[in-house]
């Protein structure tokens, strides 16, 4: 590699003149592999409205299927509840159909369900005809597995055609003994969500765009940054960079700011490309307006402040990872152990609410994902992003310093 500092009159420059220097030719040459532009730039613009349009159809899909799907349903002692069958019709006209067969044990049910030759099975019991009689009431199971979805979806179903027949007997009980239904249901209460409220969908926007996020920083420092020391030490390159005017830390700090450019490039990537579904009004993604999701201009403001500390903590992680692995494939073996400790924050954001207190806004990468839950909710704690955002820094400095340290000692900065 060519020095890129060369001996004449103006190494006398001043440490941010060096440090920028460095940032500048680092970040050139990130640039020049055609992978890192397509990890930085390409991939997080294109992804997460590729998601967004695949949870559209799919979602939409399934809805259609499970409405026009034929269900396998199993009965046991069918003759002790012989209008079960025209009640289920009557109640199920909207639903999906069933075929039936009957069956004369428990058991047979149960292995029936086991085989995959009925999704559900309906057992009565030998007396239903009496008990509705004599308005006791009537146990009936209904045997599912928890492991099927179409099982479950049967049950479902199932549950809502019951509750409609339950409703048909005692109305008509009611209307045998001269009263209203309404005396059943004192309180009718309706649903109503309030305008520029987030809808039901905003859950799925709310899990998702954490893992979007933090994956897209995290990709896109990952090559850069073990490109930076690492991939010196392989390339034998590094002595070149450490013979130059520029002391120790001026080549950290500038190689830092290369990893972190790269990492908040690729974050604002990832922003861009989900505003895409929210404002390009492309049919594709109106289940984003029918399930009650926005996006404001605040909100992608907080998510923008979101993504700093993160960028911050992954730019001086992997730069001390670097630093201290002897090459690039030792690097990448590194990355077992990071990426659980970068999802499991991410993951524990689905079980914290947006109100947490102060504590969580300690916890690296999970203050960052409440942050982008409470721009999403329109929830915003400015103390908390206040404390998560100097968090973040702090740990981002640590790193880094040990990144220092390490620059220090010949015996990690030399060994290939």
């Amino acid at each position: 590699m060519r020095p890129f500092l060369e001996k004449d009159p103006t190494l006398k420059q001043t440490l941010p003149n060096l440090i920028l220097i460095i940032f500048r030719k680092e970040f050139r040459e990130i640039f020049r592999d055609k992978r890192t532009r397509m990890q930085v730039i390409i991939s997080p613009l294109i992804i997460t409205p590729v998601l967004f349009a695949l949870v559209g159809v799919l979602a939409q899909g399934q809805a259609e299927r499970t409405k026009t799907r034929t269900y396998s349903l199993g009965i046991v002692n069918s003759a002790a509840y012989p209008d079960f069958v025209k009640r289920l019709k009557s109640a199920a006209q909207s639903s999906p159909q069933f075929t039936l067969t009957d069956m004369k044990t428990e058991a047979e049910g149960s292995a029936s369900i086991r085989d995959r030759k009925v999704e559900t099975v309906i057992v009565f019991p030998t007396d239903t005809a009496q008990k509705l009689a004599s308005s006791q009431i009537v146990e009936v199971k209904m045997l599912t597995d928890d492991g099927n979805e179409n099982s479950q979806n049967a049950t479902r179903i199932l549950t809502g055609v019951f509750q409609k027949i339950n409703d048909g007997i005692v109305k008509t009980r009611l209307n045998e003994q001269g009263m209203s239904v309404d005396v059943l249901t004192p309180f009718k209460v309706a649903e109503k969500n309030i305008a520029g409220a987030g809808g039901s969908g905003m859950l799925i926007l709310t899990q998702m765009l954490p893992y979007l996020l933090i994956f897209s920083v995290f990709g896109g420092s990952i090559y850069a940054a073990f490109d930076q020391v690492a991939g010196e030490k392989e390339r034998n390159t590094l002595e070149t960079l450490l013979v130059s005017p520029a002391r120790r830390r001026d080549i950290v700090l500038g190689k830092f700011m290369a990893v972190f450019s790269v990492g908040l490039l690729s974050a604002g990537m990832a922003i861009i490309g989900l505003m895409i579904p929210f404002f390009s009004h492309l049919k594709i993604y109106d289940w984003l307006a029918q399930g009650g999701l926005h996006l404001s201009a605040t909100s992608i403001a907080v998510i923008i402040l979101s993504v700093l500390p993160m960028c911050l903590l992954f730019a001086g992680l992997l730069l001390g990872v670097s630093t201290y692995a002897r090459n690039q494939k030792e690097a990448q073996s590194y990355l077992g152990t990071l990426f659980p400790l970068v999802t499991l924050p991410a993951l524990l954001s689905l079980f914290v609410g947006t109100d947490s207190g102060i504590k969580i806004a300690l916890v690296p990468i999970l203050n960052a994902s409440i942050m982008i839950k409470q721009a999403l909710n329109g929830n915003y704690n400015p103390s908390f992003i206040a404390v998560a955002f100097i968090a973040s820094a702090a740990y981002a400095g640590l790193v880094l310093l040990y990144a220092i340290r390490s620059f220090e000692k010949e015996s990690i900065l030399l060994k290939a």
